[in-house]
């Protein structure tokens, strides 16, 4: 245990001797925190407005409005006619317009595509975001309303039920992380710093196991694993040493993020005992990815560019930068084979409903072994 140990404590020793580390882990993660989440900030007085205006008067319209409205941390949204929607975007109190035309229910049981447009002020430069969320929201009134006329034709009863039965049956909870403030006994809900707290602090977690992992590759090319290897220390203890360096690394880093953005931005993250699971579930898939892609790579170098490519692309579609809401129906469903992803999801359902993120931690200890598994498979001790 000792020499694990000794081989543990150098690596930690190794990493915190250089000043750029604490820019990468620490800094970097706070800004990022800081920026994205002002930007995705969900007080009301900060978050842009919008207006309904209905003209189809439509089951499937109202629902449109229900869904944009619901569980909603990007925009308000509020229904107007016409004539208050002009008023109103000439005052510029509120953003833009999302007007539904006559003859949408009609279209969308006909799978033609709805007239629906999104009008905004040229001021407003973050439109794409409203956009995306309408284009996803559209695209899941859509598979709804199919799913109730091919449940009408095998059952013979009304779609106009059986879509307000599905509705009901597929309402899923909001996926940004959010902050839950009992006072009183009423409840407020906070998620722009919060959801960007856990995002950037998956992601530079990350970007650092990505170079420490590399580690490996460097203590091969300079010499240093062949001393290692030739001391009494084991294999067995010399990836046990390095395997234990990482992680403890890894907590080190998300831990101070943890304790600076409760300090700093007021985030609250749950239940410490649930965190504890996840975010070690957490570090071991991320070990495991790094690990994995030193095996497949040959020197550090290359190690670094294809492993931060990997991390940045993939937490783009996993939803670490903004509300996964936001993409495109495709990239939701690519999300699901990411960790980043179920970490996401693990630290919402701790911090926003108190509950245990069972399905989200054995997701990531598969991911975890998997790529142990060829990571390990992959290094080499001769």
């Amino acid at each position: 245990m000792r020499k694990i140990w000794n081989i543990c404590r150098f690596e930690i020793q190794r990493v915190f001797k250089e000043t750029q580390s604490y820019l990468i882990m620490f800094a970097m993660p706070l800004i990022f925190t800081l920026l994205f989440g002002t930007l995705f900030g969900t007080e009301e007085k900060d978050k842009p407005s919008v207006i309904f205006v209905d003209e189809d008067g439509s089951l499937l319209s109202e629902s449109l409005f229900e869904q944009l409205h619901e569980k909603n941390s990007l925009f308000s949204i509020k229904e107007g006619n016409n004539q208050e929607a002009l008023m109103e975007v000439e005052d510029k109190s509120v953003v833009g317009v999302i007007r539904v035309q006559k003859g949408f229910e009609a279209k969308m049981l006909a799978s033609d595509i709805p007239d629906v447009e999104f009008e905004h002020i040229p001021e407003f430069t973050t439109h794409q975001t409203i956009s995306g969320y309408l284009s996803n929201k559209l695209s899941k009134l859509n598979i709804e309303t199919a799913a109730a006329l091919v449940w009408s034709e095998q059952s013979g009863e009304q779609w106009q039920d059986l879509y307000g039965k599905l509705k009901t049956e597929s309402s899923t909870e909001g996926t940004g992380l959010k902050k839950i403030i009992t006072d009183g006994g009423k409840v407020t809900e906070q998620g722009g710093l919060s959801s960007s707290a856990a995002g950037f602090s998956i992601m530079f977690l990350m970007i650092t196991m990505m170079s420490v992992t590399g580690t490996i590759l460097e203590a091969r090319s300079n010499g240093v694993w062949y001393r290692l290897l030739s001391t009494p220390a084991s294999r067995f203890e010399i990836a046990s040493g390095y395997l234990l360096s990482f992680f403890v690394i890894g907590w080190i880093q998300f831990g101070v993020l943890m304790l600076a953005t409760t300090f700093f931005f007021d985030v609250s993250w749950g239940k410490p005992i649930y965190l504890v699971i996840l975010v070690s579930s957490m570090l071991l898939a991320i070990v495991g990815l790094g690990l994995m892609i030193a095996g497949l790579v040959k020197t550090v170098e290359q190690q670094s560019a294809i492993g931060n490519l990997i991390v940045i692309s993939s937490c783009m579609i996993a939803g670490v930068y903004w509300p996964i809401e936001v993409e495109p129906v495709f990239m939701q469903k690519m999300a699901e084979f990411l960790p980043q992803r179920w970490a996401m999801k693990g630290l919402t359902e701790i911090a926003g409903s108190g509950t245990f993120p069972f399905e989200s931690i054995a997701i990531l200890l598969v991911f975890a072994l998997l790529f142990l598994l060829v990571g390990m498979g992959r290094i080499r001790f001769e």
